[in-house]
């Protein structure tokens, strides 16, 4: 009995072949013995192969040609270059070439479309195809073989990216290039996990009237990223992810300083009363210097915090023991708090996204980024002069926001137009303005009309809204505190409120809490 169903099938077959031949007039029994299926071992590996599955690319391929729902779900997820062999990769591309013909995908389809490629032969000939269509009772596990097919393919993607990297080292290319190279190789994979794909644009209407309605029943629950800064947070709305936020000024007025205090303020906002809070997670902040060492911003942002004369504390003239107190209060906030800083000179744009890229799988998140500033950037790239070089780096610092979805705050120099006229700044005088007026979504600017004089306002500031791409525009005011690098509210104190009192940065005492100059000799070594 056994012997006469094995020749059955073997009739079976010969009948499948003649008719197909007859069809296509094409040699169907050329088909790829198992040793010619492109098994090949893994040229760094010796007597390993790259990951792949026969039985689950088999599947897959039968379930789009006998579940006509298959394709629908799989066509934007799957490509032909998931497939480890080469037969199977011919078949998937003309199944995608008669799907976008809008035809449906079968045996007779698919043979067709492949010999009008020319490949029916090397796919494996028209009986593999027949034996493909059978191979599965059923298609109602597809999704688990798409993912194995996928799985797969990212694991051979970085194989490959790995052996791009020794191929670069071994041919001697410069280490900071072929670093870079490696970096966004496997983040281009890392990130590339599935294939964008259209979406119902009823479904992004009811995400907004979702937005909408949520806003209305409390206006907190879609804010953006608070600055801590109450005026910029009413007007802004807070700053949101993919956001490229330009804050310029003429040097001296303070621009490294604000963007210091937001960055502080975002770090320590789940402080509460001098600990962590237990609902509220820390936020991830980067910062890129190229004008500072990280000591020296380490330095200001605790006097910023602690409300203390920045000027004493550089120069150890700081002798209170309330002083030290309120730096031991900064010091253990911003000791909790997730900055991290990057003081590395002549920095380009993509040596920012990829560090941030990294940063960002390290953390599991990012929620600011801060470059000061964009005058001492290059873009890494021959440019024929300053103004496309500008350009590019205002181009990739916007593609970098976009790309990991966070707020960009980088830092400008002014054109001296506005020092000259004694005027308000405007958009022409950023220098090389074109490209960045048009790539940021917020351009504010830092005006202090009476910087230097000795006046009653000398300490007033204006934070000049002068684009804001998705609000409206406006000028804030706000107090200058030199002696604490630092800029406050309009209405807020000098000295920070009490710790007991805040919930963000750390916070000392009020002026009529502190203690008298009288206080004894203080060793700051006890905090």
């Amino acid at each position: 009995m056994a012997m006469r169903a094995q020749q059955t099938d073997n009739r079976r077959e010969i009948f499948i072949d003649f008719f197909l031949s007859c069809v296509y007039n094409v040699d169907t029994m050329a088909r790829p013995s198992k040793q010619e299926k492109e098994i090949k071992e893994h040229p760094n590996v010796k007597g390993q192969v790259p990951p792949h599955s026969e039985e689950a690319e088999k599947a897959l391929l039968c379930c789009m040609m006998t579940d006509e729902n298959v394709p629908i779900e799989l066509m934007s997820v799957v490509r032909s270059d998931d497939f480890y062999f080469r037969s199977h990769r011919l078949i998937y591309e003309a199944m995608s070439t008669v799907w976008n013909s809008n035809r449906p995908i079968d045996l007779v389809t698919v043979t067709q479309e492949l010999d009008r490629m020319g490949a029916l032969s090397e796919a494996g000939g028209a009986q593999y195809i027949a034996e493909l269509s059978g191979y599965l009772p059923t298609s109602a596990n597809f999704k688990a073989h798409a993912e194995i097919v996928r799985q797969d393919s990212r694991l051979r993607q970085l194989m490959a990216a790995s052996n791009s990297v020794l191929e670069m080292c071994y041919a001697g290319s410069d280490a900071l290039e072929t670093l870079q190279y490696a970096e966004k190789a496997v983040s281009d994979v890392a990130e590339n996990q599935g294939i964008s794909a259209l979406r119902p644009f009823d479904e992004a209407v009811s995400e907004a009237v979702s937005d909408f309605d949520a806003l209305m029943r409390d206006p907190l629950a879609k804010r953006g990223l608070q600055t801590g800064f109450r005026g910029l947070d009413s007007l802004l709305g807070g700053l949101h992810g993919g956001d490229l936020v330009i804050i310029a000024a003429r040097p001296g007025q303070g621009k490294t300083s604000i963007g210091m205090n937001i960055v502080e303020n975002v770090a320590t906002s789940h402080i509460v009363n001098g600990e962590p809070s237990k609902t509220a997670e820390p936020k991830v902040c980067a910062i890129f210097s190229l004008e500072m060492p990280a000591s020296q911003l380490a330095k200001r942002m605790i006097a910023a915090a602690a409300g203390v004369d920045f000027s004493k504390l550089s120069k150890g003239e700081l002798t209170g023991a309330d002083d030290w107190k309120k730096i031991a209060r900064a010091r253990s906030a911003l000791c909790m708090s997730r900055i991290f800083v990057d003081d590395t000179s002549l920095t380009t744009p993509m040596d920012i996204l990829s560090k941030c890229r990294r940063l960002k799988r390290e953390q599991k998140r990012l929620d600011l980024v801060m470059v000061d500033y964009l005058t001492l950037m290059s873009s890494g790239k021959r440019v024929e002069n300053r103004q496309q070089d500008v350009s590019e780096i205002s181009r990739t610092m916007k593609l970098a926001a976009k790309e990991l979805d966070v707020p960009l705050l980088l830092l400008s120099q002014l054109s001296r137009g506005s020092e000259k006229e004694k005027r308000k700044p405007q958009m022409s005088d950023l220098r090389e303005s074109g490209a960045i007026e048009q790539d940021a979504d917020i351009i504010m600017f830092i005006y202090r009309p009476n910087a230097g004089e000795d006046t009653p306002d000398r300490d007033s500031a204006e934070i000049i809204i002068a684009k804001h791409r998705n609000g409206p525009l406006g000028t804030v005011k706000m107090r200058w505190i030199g002696e604490q690098v630092s800029f406050k509210d309009m209405d807020e104190p000098s000295a920070p409120a009490k710790a007991e009192e805040t919930q963000s940065a750390p916070r000392t005492l009020s002026d009529d809490e502190e203690g008298e100059e009288e206080d004894p000799p203080f060793d700051p070594s006890a905090f």
